[in-house]
């Protein structure tokens, strides 16, 4: 295995496995014992050589490989029963039992006790049992777990490797890469890494005696490498559209709802901001009759503004946070279209009650003498252009590596936003560059398409004085209200295709040991 910049990770290397068999891949940290188990999962295209399944090339065989990485890949805030029912439907074909697909891992893994505990409250054993579940529940013919004991004392790591040895027993080839060497009796083959080369052991002593060797000396590896490999296709679900996104969107609310500390902070900030733009200006600031323009302008910008904070802030980390589990979902075939229309339906939802709320306490507590059309337009605008800022956070959350880096990215998205929209500085007084980024902006349509709603056209024009202290075009304002929310559902609609793009060309996250 070479990377593009020619550093060779992962030398020549031939392994066979057979079902009923317990293989265990031991090695020092850095040797590419996980390249090597993600190649022989489909996951990782070889530079050279093939990697078969009775005869086929494994990345057409994915649905026969479970994999199980180091990272985690169970949501804390499920029960172990919902998160095996989870895989099942979005491993399982439509007709299939999804429950009692589930209460059979469940018996077989010794969870049933534990089947109606949050995973966040197991065992560091029971988490790894969990994960291991996950890939049951496809029936995969061959089982490769990376390094699935670390961090657990003797006793746990000693009961977790018997298991791995009664899913072996039960006709499954299964593979274990692990640090440790006080289980590896239980193994029929042991495999030492070294370096990127690959040892077959005789025995469990002749592999320890590998690992003391593999600090000075490298071996030799034991195959000639294969034919060079075609391109791989990554396995695509045959589950219909419909049924992997109810089942996304049915886990997502699930997860959010009872994430109930997060979910009140993003709520309460909603009226928060309705009473400090209530606090802010006078009452009737909106009003068209006898408000002021100038209040008006303000008004509608920092109202927008809000919108585009609610919209941003509660979608930002809701990929990145979750990214060790759906690679491994998209691995098995999972829709990124699928996954973006869940996390969109549930956040958009949340968004517009964040609105309505922001939005109430502005109305009881300052009315305007706005009709009513008038008023139910500037909220759908409002609601809308926080379904944007939600695209434009999950954007972001799709392409960051991290939690840290979507929220340091969110300042670098969100000024420029508000820059351009048009109040801080018009359009008119932009040099002719600046104005052409405006118009790429969506808070500029939003903002015009605002201040539509409310008159602030017919307002501005009669009051040529206050018009001419503000800088606004006449035309600025001019523009309907179904003009700035055809602009906003445009830039939705490329904002989310770039969030789905963005999930299918992810790079791997993890790191190799």
């Amino acid at each position: 295995m070479v990377l593009p910049d020619g550093r060779k990770i992962l030398g020549p290397a031939g392994l066979e496995v057979t079902p009923g068999t317990l293989t265990a891949l031991v090695g020092p940290s850095g040797s590419g014992k996980t390249t090597l188990l993600r190649i022989l999962a489909g996951i990782t295209p070889p530079t050279a050589g093939t990697v078969t399944l009775d005869g086929d090339p494994a990345s057409r065989r994915v649905e026969d490989l479970g994999y199980v990485p180091q990272r985690e890949t169970v949501h804390d805030r499920l029960t172990v029963r919902e998160a095996l029912q989870y895989s099942a439907i979005l491993r399982l074909d439509a007709s299939e039992d999804v429950e009692a697909r589930a209460q059979q891992v469940l018996e077989e893994l010794d969870l049933v006790e534990q089947a109606d505990t949050f995973v966040g409250d197991l065992s560091g054993g029971e988490r790894r049992r969990t994960a291991c579940g996950l890939e049951l529940v496809g029936r995969p013919r061959v089982l490769i777990l990376d390094e699935p004991t670390s961090g657990l004392d003797p006793v746990l790591e000693r009961r977790l490797m018997l298991m791995f040895r009664r899913l072996a027993d039960q006709g499954r080839a299964v593979v274990v890469a692990t640090h440790a060497t006080a289980s590896l009796d239980l193994c029929d083959n042991v495999a030492v890494m070294s370096r990127g080369a690959l040892n077959v052991a005789k025995d469990a002593d002749d592999a320890i005696t590998g690992l003391r060797l593999a600090a000075g000396e490298e071996p030799d590896p034991v195959r000639e490498p294969a034919a060079e490999l075609d391109p791989p296709r990554l396995g695509v679900g045959s589950r219909p559209f419909g049924l992997e996104y109810r089942a996304l969107t049915g886990r997502y609310a699930r997860t959010l709802w009872r994430d109930r500390r997060t979910l009140r902070v993003l709520l309460a900030q909603a009226p928060v901001i309705g009473l400090l733009l209530v606090t802010l200006f006078h009452s009737g600031a909106l009003d068209r009759s006898s408000g002021s323009p100038a209040n008006a302008v303000q008004y509608v910008f920092l109202l927008m503004t809000g919108a585009i904070w609610l919209g941003i802030t509660s979608a930002c980390r809701e990929i990145v946070k979750e990214r060790s589990i759906i690679e491994r979902e998209f691995d098995v075939g999972l829709r990124s279209d699928a996954y973006v229309l869940a996390k969109t339906t549930v956040l958009f939802a949340l968004t517009t009650a964040q609105v309505v709320l922001m939005m109430a306490v502005i109305l009881l507590l300052q009315p305007p003498d706005s009709d009513a059309a008038g008023v139910f337009s500037l909220l759908g605008l409002a609601v809308l252009v926080g379904w944007v800022s939600v695209a434009l956070g999950l954007m972001v959350s799709a392409i960051a590596r991290s939690v840290d880096q979507a929220a340091g990215v969110i300042p670098l998205v969100l000024i420029p936003q508000l820059i351009f929209a048009g109040a801080i500085i018009p359009l008119g007084r932009m040099p002719g560059a600046a104005n052409a980024i405006a118009q790429l902006t969506y808070a500029r349509w939003a903002y015009a398409g605002m201040g539509s709603s409310i008159d602030l056209d017919r307002r501005l024009a009669a009051k040529p004085s206050a018009n001419e202290a503000l800088g606004f075009s006449r035309s600025f304002f001019a523009i309907s209200p179904g003009t700035g929310a055809a602009a906003l559902v445009c830039f939705l609609l490329i904002l989310l295709a770039v969030t789905a793009i963005s999930l299918q060309w992810r790079p791997p996250i993890e790191q190799d040991t």
